[in-house]
């Protein structure tokens, strides 16, 4: 639609110009115009009362929506604008949920206290005393500290809900404290702060600070044992300090090959199962849960605001030298496989070829078809003259297999001159860039 040049320079319409617009939007169906390409509104929408956006915008504001009543009217009034807004159905009655006495073996006589802390081995008084909080209903922290391979434990789950709650909760409790303290910090500064506060890594730290795994209830299993073990001495060796190298290790789930492994997902799993408990445990306090968590992390959150710790991506993006570039995203089914026998006089590094990209150092495996075992040989022995090569002794070991569907993103990076891709696993494409920049940094620092 144009307009004369006369309301173009006085800058007012004219009658004929008006009743073009009228005419316009009387003719208009409703119908928002297609979004520009390299633009959000078209010109013409503003006249007739439409305006196109993107979705992000949209969420966003109704995130924001529900932030401000949360942080005005607390969590029920969050609870109404959310029921309000028809994203929580209000025949689910969430906010009786929120209060309602959970229902424990326990409680309905399934099983006798004796029986409970027979089935914590007797260390129920000592985790109370690590943590600094009584349990009013024991089962919860036998349910907190139940591996899945945990078979003599047959009243309760094992910790993979408590573990999904205390995540929850442990997110929402660290979000609102460095939202309210750190007024000044950017929407960016407070993502990577809460990044480093909540994720697998610090969590596992904080459970070998305090000797919590010593307590895990699981059948024999001298791979997870040797995972634990190898991390606690790291940890010793640092003086259990929790700082910003740290956040550099590799998690389980960045990784498509056990052995590959620095911090077991079980680790951090036990923390947020316990918070998970201890939430419950307590009716639902929130603040009953956050003396204790404020307890454990209150150095690391005040060293943390006082210096945020940069990103894997970002480190490695700042080093030009090396020349890092991110490639395309591909989503694929993954094979994990847990080794069950010990390895012996083994030194890893990470592959730099594509064809070692689905196990950071490709291998082959031969299947015994009368035992299960597999036969890992040395896969890398055309590389033994590289510098920073893999060396691995073939090694016999049980395996069991896990199919799950990932994210990998592979990034080139140059080292001594040549070009390396390295491959990072994760369950959505930012945690697959955050591992694939680890398995770079540490290649780098070989």
């Amino acid at each position: 639609m144009q307009f004369p040049l006369e309301d173009a320079l006085s800058g007012k319409l004219s009658s004929e110009s008006i009743a073009q617009i009228e005419k316009r939007y009387t003719e208009c169906d409703g119908v928002a115009e297609q979004e520009p390409q390299f633009g959000a509104q078209n010109s013409m929408q503003c006249y007739v009362s439409v305006q196109v956006t993107h979705d992000k915008t949209v969420a966003d504001c109704v995130e924001a929506l529900v932030g401000t009543y949360l942080m005005h009217g607390g969590v029920l009034a969050g609870i109404k604008v959310l029921e309000w807004m028809k994203i929580i159905p209000k025949k689910d009655n969430l906010t009786s949920l929120l209060t309602r006495p959970m229902t424990t073996v326990l409680t309905t006589n399934t099983v006798t206290l004796t029986e409970i802390d027979f089935l914590l081995n007797y260390s129920r008084q000592e985790v109370e005393e690590i943590l600094n909080y009584k349990f009013n209903d024991p089962a919860l922290l036998l349910e907190a500290l139940s591996h899945p391979s945990y078979i003599r434990n047959r009243y309760t789950r094992s910790y993979e809900r408590l573990e999904f709650l205390g995540d929850a909760v442990l997110d929402f409790l660290i979000t609102s404290h460095i939202f309210e303290q750190c007024q000044d910090f950017k929407p960016g500064d407070l993502t990577d702060l809460r990044s480093a506060l909540v994720n697998n890594v610090t969590f596992a730290a904080y459970v070998v600070k305090l000797g919590l795994q010593k307590y895990l209830c699981s059948q024999l299993n001298p791979v997870l044992g040797g995972a634990i073990m190898a991390f606690v001495e790291h940890q010793e060796q640092r003086n259990h300090e929790i700082v910003e190298d740290i956040l550099y290790l590799i998690e389980e789930e960045e990784c498509q090959i056990a052995e590959y492994v620095e911090v077991p997902k079980t680790l951090s799993d036990i923390f947020e199962s316990l918070a998970g408990a201890i939430y419950l445990d307590s009716g639902g306090s929130l603040s009953t849960l956050w003396a204790v968590v404020y307890r454990i992390m209150h150095r690391e959150i005040h060293a943390f605001s006082r210096s945020i710790p940069r990103q894997p991506v970002a480190v490695l993006s700042e080093m030009i030298y090396a020349c890092p570039h991110f490639g395309t995203a591909t989503v694929s089914k993954t094979e994990q496989y847990f080794q069950s026998k010990s390895r012996q006089n083994r030194s890893t590094r990470f592959g730099d070829y594509p064809e070692q990209s689905r196990t950071c150092g490709q291998t082959y495996r031969q299947k015994n078809l009368n035992n299960w075992t597999f036969v890992i040989k040395n896969a890398v022995q055309n590389l033994q003259t590289k510098k920073w090569n893999i060396v691995m002794n073939a090694i016999t070991a049980t395996v069991s297999k896990t199919e799950q569907t990932k994210v990998m993103v592979p990034v080139t990076f140059t080292k001594d001159g040549r070009q390396h891709t390295v491959y990072g696993v994760g369950n959505n494409k930012l945690q697959a860039k955050r591992a694939a920049a680890k398995l770079a940094l540490k290649v780098l620092a070989c």
